[in-house]
């Protein structure tokens, strides 16, 4: 989204005079509100006593992340060099860590939504539907969501980590180890009638590789439909997103951004190529973002069945900007929809076919519901 440049300067001198006034009269409308801030950080510097040692980088981070925290909006945050450094490997499908995904209880501690196969965590026995509610001794309860994770995102390969985790009327202590892994995030399987399912955790990097080949070998093995099951997906990267939909639906545009200055951009577009068999999306609460758009595109464009439970509701999108440290600022830029619907932010998606997830029975009666659905298309 760049502006066009109107003024042209006709001197390099003339040039460097308006540039140089032009930047003192910004410094001065802009950041005069800093002066306070650097008032303090004098008489930090010169009256605080303190027997430990705090370092001006740890001011610094702690001023920025209460900075950002003050915009109020839970998805914008400020990350140090290590946690961007995190966030990059996460989005790039690599990490470091335990094998799980995660998400904050209604009671402030750590959900575990899905346990990653051959990982410390699957090694250990921590299961899906566990709740982390200590980490190394520290009470989640009492921290920041994001604080909490990072204890583990930041450990070093081979170091270890201690939880202690709530299942039922269990409480369970593990201690495991730090390891470097490939994320995967998609699973396959063939179902009954030839029916293919993909399941997909999160949409970063590895993922529309992941899914192209887990849907090209369905297909070769005669799938008649294809059920998609985003639940638990709480969404990634757009542009993975774009990439996952682009062989299923037909050409044109599929998904627009709105930004701040009442701007649009195209930020899902899909090619000629389409899949033309029935498909069916499964979702739940926790279905969120990219999981919302993937869900919300199929339903626009091939008239997909959603089938579970009403979606989260994120319609907003994240950038993030590199600081020149290294760290990182993470702001809520703009909210999208598909071209053929209302933006869902706060709504979320509600099923074609509401199903509840009984965890009290063996039978996903949502993925019944799923197959029963293809099979009515397939005959």
């Amino acid at each position: 989204m760049s502006k066009n440049k109107k003024n042209i300067i006709l001197s390099a001198a003339a040039g460097a005079a308006v540039t140089f006034a032009a930047v003192s009269v910004f410094y001065n409308m802009k950041y005069k509100k800093f002066d306070a801030f650097a008032q303090a950080d004098y008489f930090i510097d010169k009256y605080f006593y303190s027997e430990n040692d705090i370092s001006s980088h740890q001011l610094v981070d702690g001023a920025l992340s209460g900075y950002i925290s003050a915009l109020d909006d839970k998805y914008s945050r400020y990350m140090t060099k290590e946690q961007s450094q995190r966030n990059s490997d996460s989005n790039a499908g690599v990490a470091t860590g335990i094998g799980i995904s995660v998400s904050l209880s209604d009671d402030n501690y750590i959900y575990v939504d899905e346990v990653i196969e051959d990982t410390p965590a699957s090694r250990a026995g921590i299961r899906a539907g566990d709740l982390i509610t200590c980490i190394d001794s520290n009470d989640i309860s009492e921290m920041e969501y994001e604080d909490a994770v990072d204890i583990i995102r930041l450990k070093k390969e081979g170091s270890e980590v201690a939880l202690t985790v709530r299942r039922g009327d269990e409480t369970l202590d593990f201690t495991l180890s730090i390891e470097n892994m490939e994320i995967k995030t998609v699973d396959s399987r063939m179902l009954e009638n030839k029916t293919g399912y993909i399941s997909i955790s999160k949409f970063n990097e590895k993922t529309p590789d992941q899914m192209k080949e887990a849907l090209d070998n369905l297909l070769s093995e005669g799938a008649k439909g294809i059920i998609f099951d985003v639940r638990n997906n709480g969404g990634g990267l757009v542009s993975a997103v774009e990439k996952c939909l682009d062989p299923l639906l037909p050409e044109g545009d599929i998904a627009v951004a709105i930004y701040k200055d009442g701007t649009t951009e195209t930020i899902v577009r899909s090619d000629a190529e389409e899949l033309d068999i029935p498909m069916a999306v499964l979702t739940n609460e926790n279905s969120a973002s990219g999981a919302e758009l993937f869900s919300a595109s199929l339903r626009d464009f091939k008239e997909v069945s959603l089938i579970g439970k009403n979606t989260y509701g994120k319609g907003i999108m994240q950038d993030t900007f590199k600081l020149k440290d290294g760290g990182s600022v993470t702001l809520t830029v703009a909210r999208y929809k598909t071209v053929r619907s209302e933006c869902y932010h706060g709504v979320g998606l509600m099923p074609d076919y509401e199903i509840d997830d009984d965890v009290t029975t063996e039978t996903d009666e949502q993925l019944e519901k799923a197959l029963e659905v293809i099979k009515e298309k397939t005959g």
